[in-house]
């Protein structure tokens, strides 16, 4: 039994979308599928594929056929531009699911508003739905900076940590997970011994890494994208440190862990949505039950399974049921649909309202824990 069996689309929204309008409903989608953030996307892509193939099967989207429209923007701003533009002027979009770079988000958002189109971000920085006022057609979906810096800095409390190392890019989203981090780090015994910034596109991580270890940390704190989280690891350990790693939710990506890079993992404990281990939870209620069976389903599609496959489908879901709430492609109706949405997403609880475009709850996050070549849940 698939995903598309379970009602992913609203009742409520099913309810209301009955509609002559037999044209489908296309999503455009400005993603990274090359380039240095090309795995993210790559991973964003095969999930909105899968999760359209799935509600295609099962009848359409409030009985309309749903299409993707994906543009590769390299991972470069610039390019993202271009797209963007494109779908703005294409007045068929419904709706536009934005990939992992959060600077390609802050490029566009003010068109994106004065074209009034739905977009849903997958970029971690917090500015990309803030402040509200100037982001009035974006949502996010995935983990707050702040919420994931309040879970890492529990676990940094309770391993009795002192001193800690921080690590993580020298771009926006690097430097919103440091000003996280530095908030919540005063309500542990913790003392941030120094600060180590890299490049996204680095892939050599040598200098940083021992220049952390060069202030004797007790642990090291990563925000980086999953690639470079685990080149961290491999360097520290290379380098003979054998103490503990923590990466935020940033790092959340693929659930299982290979090659030296994999094996310097082991051991590191991490923020992620609860949906990465899902198969390590016990499913009590029909949104885990839906959670299972996505990670079944997209493993069985691709051979493995990402957490940030999650983001993108619960994107596409909340696009879909502002169609239905608003009786069709209707893009300020839409807009105003959104920022009612709260559901119970793949990825977690989502809640948005009009003082808050960034949806994923705290609630949604946990802590894991590398052990044997893939994370588990911790405790």
């Amino acid at each position: 039994m698939s995903v598309a069996a379970l009602p992913l689309l609203s009742a409520a929204c099913q309810a209301s979308g009955a509609t002559t309008d037999t044209s489908p409903v296309i999503i455009g989608a400005d993603l990274e599928l090359s380039g240095v953030d090309s795995a993210i996307g790559t991973t964003y892509s095969r999930a909105l594929q899968l999760r359209i193939d799935q509600i295609n099967a099962d009848g359409g989207a409030h009985g309309r056929r749903v299409e993707l429209v994906a543009k590769d923007n390299r991972s470069d701003p610039t390019l993202s531009v271009a797209n963007i533009n494109a779908f703005v002027a294409d007045r068929s979009i419904a709706g536009i699911v934005m990939g992992a770079c959060s600077a390609c988000v802050t490029g566009v958002a003010k068109a994106l508003d004065d074209a009034k189109l739905p977009t849903v971000t997958l970029a971690p920085a917090s500015g990309v739905a803030r402040p509200v006022s100037e982001r009035r057609y974006v949502f996010k979906l995935g983990p707050n900076a702040e919420d994931s810096a309040a879970t890492l800095a529990g676990q940094v409390r309770t391993a009795g940590v002192h001193r800690v190392a921080l690590l993580s890019t020298d771009d926006v989203d690097g430097s919103d997970a440091l000003s996280a981090l530095d908030a919540q780090l005063p309500r542990t015994n913790a003392t941030v011994v120094t600060q180590q910034l890299f490049r996204a596109t680095d892939t050599d991580l040598t200098q940083p890494v021992h220049a952390a270890l060069s202030h004797s940390p007790d642990a090291l704190l990563v925000s980086a994208f999953p690639g470079q989280a685990a080149l961290v690891a491999r360097s520290a350990r290379d380098s003979g440190y054998t103490k503990q790693i923590f990466f935020d939710a940033t790092a959340a990506g693929d659930l299982f862990l290979s090659g030296p890079a994999g094996n310097a993992t082991d051991g590191a404990i991490m923020v992620a949505p609860q949906s990465l281990v899902i198969d390590d939870v016990i499913a009590t209620n029909p949104a885990k039950i839906a959670r299972k069976r996505w990670f079944a389903d997209y493993t069985a599609r691709y051979g493995g399974f990402s957490g940030y496959s999650t983001y993108a489908a619960d994107a596409l879901r909340l696009l879909l049921d502002a169609v239905g709430k608003a009786g069709g492609v209707d893009h300020a109706k839409m807009r105003d649909a959104m920022e009612q949405s709260v559901f119970d997403g793949l990825s977690g609880q989502i809640r948005f309202t009009p003082g808050n475009h960034s949806g994923l709850t705290a609630q949604s996050l946990t802590t894991v824990v590398a052990r044997s070549g893939r994370w588990r849940l911790l405790g």
